[in-house]
């Protein structure tokens, strides 16, 4: 899988058909994959909740589950933002040779930009992990976790309504574009 840095270098040609179907493609992944999501922050939160209801000698037990339901969650978001750094490298080849995708690429910049940078932290997943909690050993906290948006470097980022509305109105101007030109 490419990096984020260098992933526009060396990109095998493709035709605008081609590119759509990896657009279509990553999407539907996407879109399928965002319940399963869900179920996970679920599992956080009981993870979470359990381990804050434990008595002291449990807590590093209960700590480790959480870690465990934390990195399976980061798992899904990492397919997830992969899904959006597919699209992001289709459009930007699409753009590349129609200023109607370089404009639709200007307008999600911020969003696309979001979740391939959430990618790239998301490839070292226990480090992710780690660095959600805060405080000492004996008051630590999740504080991602409570409030479902997690600390990627700079980035507070989940994976919501919010991102996946921003999934479908991205998809909606690429394919709207691909209509006009039939």
């Amino acid at each position: 899988m490419r990096d984020v840095q260098n992933r526009y270098q060396g990109l095998p040609p493709r035709t605008p058909e081609m590119l759509y179907n990896i657009v279509r493609k990553f999407y539907r992944g996407a879109v399928n994959h965002y319940d399963l999501i869900q179920e996970k922050k679920t599992d956080v939160k009981r993870a979470l909740a359990e381990w804050t209801g434990a008595k002291e000698d449990e807590r590093q037990q209960r700590q480790q589950a959480v870690n465990g339901a934390l990195t399976t969650l980061f798992l899904e978001f990492h397919f997830y933002v992969t899904c959006w750094l597919q699209i992001e490298m289709a459009l930007y080849r699409l753009a590349k040779n129609d200023e109607r995708h370089a404009r639709i690429m200007e307008q999600f910049r911020g969003v696309l930009e979001t979740h391939v940078n959430v990618r790239h932290y998301l490839e070292q997943p226990e480090k992710c992990v780690d660095a959600q909690w805060e405080g000492d050993p004996k008051n630590r906290r999740l504080p991602g976790a409570e409030r479902d948006l997690y600390q990627f470097g700079e980035i507070l980022f989940t994976v919501d309504n919010q991102s996946l509305e921003s999934l479908h109105a991205l998809y909606e101007a690429i394919a709207a574009v691909r209509a006009e030109s039939e």
